[in-house]
């Protein structure tokens, strides 16, 4: 007790400063814990440990409360004693971006931005959308022998962007950038872009937003595409889509075909070969969490576990939001096979890794998806009234 009383005292260290400040404002604001969560896209719970020093924010986070707390900048300052937030977001400075730069320089904002969105921190948007609109302006200012690079990294950014969109739950705004990146893919003569864009993201959106069938048919077209690239680890990508809009109409034989496909095509993939970064999402143990997702689509909670926890043991860490997104697939799956006690360690788990960073509103409703699954398969059973309480307070925090 008396070590946390000290971590309070804002004198004992940078992170109980900042945290006595943060407690102070969100008070004088008079915000709850999970009201000021859910304005920032946390728990509550992360909030509560945040103003403890139990916890260190995510740069990306401290700029969300420094804004929604009007703080000026002071959670910023504050923060920066013992985080780095060098890397920050950061408005366009177009008046410095020139034709001779801007394929460099949104290059390497996409990646920044790409590597914070796999861990949903990135809150630089506005700024990609920003660049990519100036860059794309360039195009007929620069060399010929450079135009097709400039509008190949334009579209990275417009997809990078609609992705981000579709995350978030727009999905108007996600289909009109896709729309534009697929543009300038093909102006560009980016066959492997075309595929991507068309596949993994337009595809999958539709599929996941309750159009499997326009998801296959889109997955279909971008999988001609993919195989005129050559780029065979991207052809399995493609397939492994395809495959989870047919386990959604329930198309098991066509599902396990594309799932063969993908399996055979990633295979023969040479790992020697050079891949596009926005390609390191999908690797085996993607591959093997995706078989999981079609196979609890398809009914099949045993082999889906199996599959998924596959996923588990070969997936990288980094790729927080899939990770997320499949240990809650495989505690639905456990429910299903009435393993109750499998499924409550794996949601405990879960929330553990979760409320560590942000939440997108995507991903919340796979929680809510399980939480509802956990009501109406235990009904009345004490001991799970902790993480029934931990799992609410999550969804409610992120709205």
């Amino acid at each position: 007790m008396g070590q946390a009383l000290r971590e309070l005292d804002p004198r004992s260290s940078a992170a109980a400063a900042f945290g006595a400040e943060l407690r102070d404002r969100r008070t004088r604001s008079h915000q709850s814990l999970s009201g000021l969560g859910k304005a920032v896209l946390v728990s509550g719970d992360l909030i509560g440990k945040i103003e403890k020093a139990q916890r260190r924010p995510h740069p990306d986070l401290v700029r969300r409360l420094d804004e929604v707390l009007g703080a000026q900048g002071e959670l910023v300052r504050l923060a920066a004693d013992f985080i780095d937030i060098s890397d920050g977001s950061q408005p366009p400075e177009l008046d410095s971006f020139t034709p001779d730069v801007a394929a460099e320089r949104l290059r390497n904002l996409i990646g920044q931005v790409r590597s914070a969105d796999h861990t949903m921190a990135a809150d630089r948007l506005d700024e990609v959308v920003g660049y990519a609109r100036a860059a794309e302006t360039f195009a007929p200012k620069v060399a010929v022998g450079q135009r097709a690079t400039l509008l190949r990294t334009v579209a990275e950014a417009q997809q990078l962007a609609g992705w981000m969109m579709f995350d978030r739950g727009q999905r108007r705004r996600a289909e009109s950038l896709f729309t534009d990146a697929r543009t300038s893919a093909e102006r560009a003569g980016a066959l492997d872009l075309v595929a991507y864009i068309g596949g993994p993201n337009a595809a999958f959106m539709s599929t996941w937003t309750g159009n499997p069938p326009q998801g296959a048919e889109q997955a279909y077209g971008a999988l001609a595409w993919a195989s005129r690239s050559g780029n065979r680890r991207l052809v399995a990508f493609v397939a492994t889509i395809a495959a989870r809009a047919h386990a959604r109409m329930g198309e098991a034989d066509l599902c396990r075909r594309m799932l063969s496909t993908a399996e055979s095509e990633l295979a023969c993939h040479r790992a020697e070969e050079s891949d596009p970064d926005w390609l390191a999402v999908f690797d085996a143990g993607a591959l093997a969490g995706h078989r999981g997702s079609c196979l609890l689509d398809l009914g099949e909670p045993r082999q889906a576990v199996a599959a998924l926890e596959e996923q588990a043991g070969a997936g990288p860490t980094g790729f927080v939001r899939n990770n997320i997104i499949w240990q809650l697939e495989r505690a639905e799956a456990n429910l299903r096979l009435g393993k109750i006690d499998d499924a409550v360690v794996g949601i405990e788990r879960t929330l553990d890794y979760a409320e560590h960073g942000p939440i997108t509103p995507r991903v919340a409703r796979v929680f809510r998806s399980v939480d509802r699954k956990l009501r109406t398969t235990v009904h009345a059973d004490a001991s799970l009234g902790d993480t029934r309480e931990r799992l609410h307070g999550l969804i409610v925090a992120c709205g």
